[in-house]
C-alpha cells in the first residue's frame, strides 16, 4: 500500500486551511492537503512539500496527529502544522484554497460525495482540533526559538 502524508495547517487566528481540488476529483468538494511520499523523503519532508504544493502555504511542523487512515490503495498520515508565509500560488491539482473555522471546516468536509473519504476528512478534523486545543501553542506568524 502506498503511503500518503498531509498537513492540518492552523493560522494565526486559529483558523483551518482547507483546499479545493481541481475538478472536485472523485468528489471531493474541500479536503486537506496530502500527496505520496517521493524516495528518499521522510514523512514530515513529504507533508511540508505537499502543503506547499497544494495550497502556497509554508508550515511548519508542531506534532503527529495520532493514526494512519487507509484508503483502498493508500494509507495517510496528516501532521498538524502552524502557518509561516502564504504565497498565493499552488500548484494546478487546486482550484481554490480557504481559512476556515473549525466549524466551518467541518460543514465544507461534509459536501464530499464519498461517504469514506468524507468520514477520515471528519475524523482528521477531529483529531486535529483535539491536538490543537491540548498544546495550546501561540499560533503566530513569527517563528519560535
Amino acid at each position: 500500500m502506498k503511503r500518503a502524508y498531509g498537513g492540518i495547517v492552523i493560522n494565526a487566528f486559529g483558523q483551518v486551511l482547507l483546499r479545493e481540488p481541481s475538478g472536485h476529483l472523485e468528489g471531493v468538494s474541500w479536503t486537506f492537503p496530502k500527496g505520496k511520499q517521493k524516495f528518499g523523503e521522510t514523512p514530515e519532508q513529504t507533508a511540508l512539500r505537499e502543503v506547499y504544493e497544494e495550497t502556497g502555504v509554508r508550515g511548519e511542523i508542531l506534532a503527529k496527529i495520532p493514526g494512519s487512515f487507509d484508503g483502498p490503495r493508500t494509507s495517510s498520515e496528516y501532521f498538524l502544522m502552524r502557518a509561516l508565509e502564504e504565497t498565493q500560488k499552488f500548484d494546478e491539482e487546486t482550484k481554490s484554497i480557504a481559512w476556515t473555522t473549525w466549524g466551518e471546516a467541518g460543514e465544507r468536509l461534509l459536501l464530499t460525495l464519498r461517504t469514506k473519504r468524507r468520514r477520515r476528512d471528519l475524523r482528521v478534523l477531529k483529531l486535529a482540533q483535539t491536538l490543537y486545543e491540548e498544546l495550546r501553542l501561540p499560533f503566530t506568524t513569527e517563528p519560535q526559538s
